[in-house]
């Protein structure tokens, strides 16, 4: 059944404390990718309207950052309360807008009030140093400072959480933002904009932006009033914005993207592998940047893992995500899913035998795609190369830990990497060998929680971390003091 027009929702933009649009304003479309109906109409900002979101949060700037951290972590602490209020109405429109089962979206709202509770607390810790002077009658001190304009850059798999990451560090530095979320979730990012204008923050110190990367993405890479570009996305449009943002000096934190393994030696507790690997790979049907993509084993038992992950996996419910009892949802989008098709067919030319799926469910509609399992699979393949963002599983067979580590950092990626053993030997070793941001240690690679840095080596980012206080390096600068007296 097809949606009445007083259930299509609006979205327009947020700029400077007002929802705002321009009377020759453009609209796009936001598409349910399960059942293909229309969700709602959003807002493409023009360039003059990016100019104006960074000028009230420039203007906005000089106040925020002379307002207190109490009272900048109040904000934060009401916000978490008003999300709480509305979990489930978020949820819902996320779900409709990307696909993903109501239930991760849920647990993703609950992500962001956790967010906000952390980083207002965090607020407290924002500490400076003294440093012994060389000299006598003489203090030191060394203080962290806001930049200011804040352009956060977010993408579609995880609408709210990522946002929340780096806006709520960026505003209890004393940072203003300007928010840019991915097109396929701007109804979602309405809503949450629309909790934090309750919340009571003040004119100008958020502003949203919905539209194309193209217009809105690259004017804020090149403002020279935007100071931070905070991204999330693939690896190639996060050498773009390097790129662009290089002219202006401006600092920016990458978070892009994986193909990131399971290790599991002969040693293995197979049941708690063939779970964790099944958790990893095809959950948000694949489409995050920690979900393992290749499984890596010991050849003595690869026959035995190989039964249990299908197994596992044929279990799995596919549908609709706001069905009971679907785990698995649609592809974001058609476009998304013949590119899956792409991979999965060269991997079956390169010499990969398809163990499980292989194929689109037309039956369920034109995003769905079967979860799919590749055996005989080799490390120099492209499908154990290449990030493909779906629920694709490559199984590559190995002889030992050497050779397993040799081909888990093979690849230009070093986001997530897990081994399963019950050797603490090579757990151990693991944890040193591995080049990636975040090891796992009898776990899957998705698994990561509030407080500890996140984020990957070589060409996953450039070296900044989020989601723990280690999110100032980026959102703060120092400043070194001296006073004689």
């Amino acid at each position: 059944m097809s949606q009445t027009k007083t259930e299509l929702l609006q979205g327009n933009l947020y700029i400077n404390g007002e929802w705002v649009s321009e009377e020759e304003q453009t609209y796009f479309e936001s598409i349910n990718p399960a059942t293909q109906e229309l969700v709602g109409t959003c807002a493409a900002a023009t360039a003059n309207q990016v100019d104006d979101a960074v000028k009230a949060a420039s203007t906005a700037y000089s106040h925020w950052k002379n307002t207190s951290i109490p009272e900048r972590a109040a904000f934060l602490t009401k916000a978490a309360e008003l999300f709480e209020d509305r979990k489930e109405e978020l949820a819902q429109v996320m779900t409709k807008e990307m696909g993903k089962p109501l239930s991760e979206s849920i647990g993703e709202v609950g992500v962001v009030i956790a967010t906000a509770q952390y980083m207002a607390g965090e607020g407290r810790r924002l500490f400076g140093e003294i440093v012994p002077a060389g000299f006598p009658d003489r203090d030191i001190k060394m203080v962290r400072e806001p930049l200011g304009v804040v352009a956060c850059i977010t993408p579609w798999n995880f609408p709210v959480s990522l946002a929340s990451y780096k806006m709520f560090a960026a505003l209890i530095a004393g940072n203003t933002v300007v928010w840019k979320p991915a097109s396929e979730v701007a109804l979602s990012a309405k809503i949450f904009m629309e909790v934090l204008h309750a919340a009571g923050l003040p004119k100008g110190t958020i502003n949203l932006l919905t539209g194309s990367g193209r217009i809105v993405g690259q004017r804020l890479a090149t403002h020279s009033e935007v100071k931070i570009i905070s991204f999330t996305g693939s690896t190639e449009v996060g050498q773009q914005l390097a790129e662009m943002s290089s002219k202006t000096l401006k600092r920016i934190s990458l978070e892009l993207g994986g193909k990131n393994a399971v290790i599991v030696l002969k040693d293995a507790d197979l049941d708690k592998a063939a779970e964790g690997i099944v958790k990893s790979a095809f959950t948000t049907t694949g489409q995050r940047c920690t979900a393992a993509s290749r499984v890596i084993v010991d050849r003595s038992v690869k026959e035995e893992l190989l039964k249990k992950v299908i197994a596992l996996t044929e279990e799995m419910k596919i549908g609709n995500g706001l069905e009971q009892g679907v785990v698995i949802g649609p592809l974001v989008n058609e476009q998304q899913c013949r590119l899956v098709e792409d991979y999965v067919q060269k991997a079956v030319e390169e010499g990969g035998n398809i163990a499980l799926g292989g194929h689109a469910l037309s039956e369920l509609g034109t995003c769905y795609y079967m979860p799919t399992i590749i055996d005989n699979v080799s490390s120099n393949h492209t499908i154990a190369q290449e990030e493909i963002f779906g629920p694709v599983l490559a199984f590559i067979e190995v002889n030992g830990y050497e050779e397993a580590m040799s081909v888990n950092n093979g690849t230009m990626y070093g986001l997530s990497t897990s081994i399963y053993t019950s050797s603490l030997h090579y757990a151990s070793r693991a944890a040193k060998d591995a080049v990636s941001g975040l090891v796992y240690i009898n776990n899957g690679t998705s698994n990561a929680e509030m407080g500890v840095a996140f984020g990957g080596m070589k060409m996953s980012g450039n070296g900044h971390r989020e989601v723990s206080h280690h999110a100032f390096d980026v959102m703060t600068e120092w400043k070194s003091v001296y006073t004689n007296y």
